[in-house]
């Protein structure tokens, strides 16, 4: 049987914080998402965790939004967990951005995590300059993280959204000790590397989360199924191209679609951590995997070049939304296919 690749280690700027360059995303962990995402019931997150602890993985993204802060805290202690294991948390995300709404946010993961500290907490999905002066402001989440910070209740503070504005704002200010961007740095869409955000977060000695390297599902699972999905939704039909064509280059050098996205990010200096969600034990295997891939960098950028897709199509140029604003699906939409998927699981 082959030997596992080994995860590298890598260290989150200045934090300082030492950890593995593959976290395990807990999106959908608890039931909530999409049905792509979701696991349920106690055994199968305890199998889920246990596999990333003993594939090497000592990092654990969850969220306030994703509802299952309290199923971890209760379930880590029965995985065996290595006394080095890194958890970030994050909150926000339609709930507000003040300093009391943090602060109740932090005590109630510390209670739910089981955790004296935070090493670890994001600001979740701000969207526009105005969220981030808000938070950056007089009685914001800044102000509350700050306070939090000088109780030792959390070590270090980040942002966390796939919208390229207040990313740039948190680079640019200084105040951030990592940043997280969902979506913006995949085969697909390369606008955290091209618009200068990742250079200018490396030369402040600032982390860097890539997540949803998968882009909500087309690039791990191909167009070879019955409906390719882009964040979770069915994929525009230029998408669904261009992602084929990546298909075709990916067929030529012998390697699969989602073992290339992968080894994209991991093999890019600018991203120190790269966080896709995983739902299985083969999943995590396959994701470890990838750090062994016999591509080089040449060729992981001949694979990007062939899917190269106007980025207006991905929600471009500021993503605050991962579609054009006409071809947007409605909240109904997602609903009903959601209800639609779980019905035929």
């Amino acid at each position: 049987m082959p030997e596992t690749p080994r995860i590298p280690s890598v260290t989150l700027g200045r934090t300082g914080l030492v950890t593995s360059k593959l976290s395990l995303g807990t999106y959908g962990w608890g039931g909530l998402g999409p049905p792509e995402v979701r696991v349920e019931g106690d055994d199968n997150i305890l199998a889920l965790l246990r596999a990333a602890f003993r594939a090497g993985i000592r990092f654990i993204n969850t969220a306030e939004a994703y509802g299952n802060e309290a199923i971890l805290g209760r379930l880590l202690p029965e995985a065996d967990p290595p006394s080095d294991v890194l958890i970030a948390t994050t909150f926000g995300h339609g709930k507000g951005f003040t300093a009391d709404q943090f602060r109740a946010s932090a005590e109630r993961s510390l209670r739910e995590l089981r955790l004296q500290k935070l090493p670890l907490m994001f600001v979740h999905d701000p969207r526009t300059v105005e969220d981030m002066r808000f938070i950056m402001g007089p009685g914001g989440a800044l102000e509350g993280l700050r306070k939090l910070q000088s109780e030792r209740l959390v070590e270090y503070i980040g942002v966390a959204t796939g919208t390229l504005a207040p990313l740039r704002i948190a680079v640019e200010s200084g105040e951030f000790d990592v940043i997280q961007f969902p979506r913006l740095y995949t085969l697909l869409n390369q606008s955290a590397l091209s618009s200068g955000l990742l250079a200018a977060a490396r030369a402040r000695n600032i982390g860097t989360l890539s997540a949803a390297p998968f882009g909500g599902a087309i690039l791990a699972t191909g167009t070879r199924v019955p409906e390719p999905l882009y964040t979770f939704s069915p994929a525009l039909p230029e998408v669904v191209e261009a992602v084929q064509r990546m298909e075709r280059r990916c067929t030529e050098l012998g390697v699969s679609l989602a073992v290339a996205a992968l080894a994209y990010n991991y093999t890019e200096p600018l991203v120190d951590v790269t966080v896709p969600g995983m739902v299985s034990v083969r999943e995590i295997s396959e994701n470890v995997s990838a750090f062994d891939a016999d591509l080089n960098r040449q060729q992981l950028e001949s694979i990007a070049a062939a899917g190269r897709i106007d980025p207006s199509l991905l929600g471009g140029p500021e993503f605050l939304s991962a579609w054009p604003a006409d071809r947007r699906p409605s909240r109904e939409q997602l609903q009903a296919r959601w209800t639609a998927a779980v019905a035929t699981r």
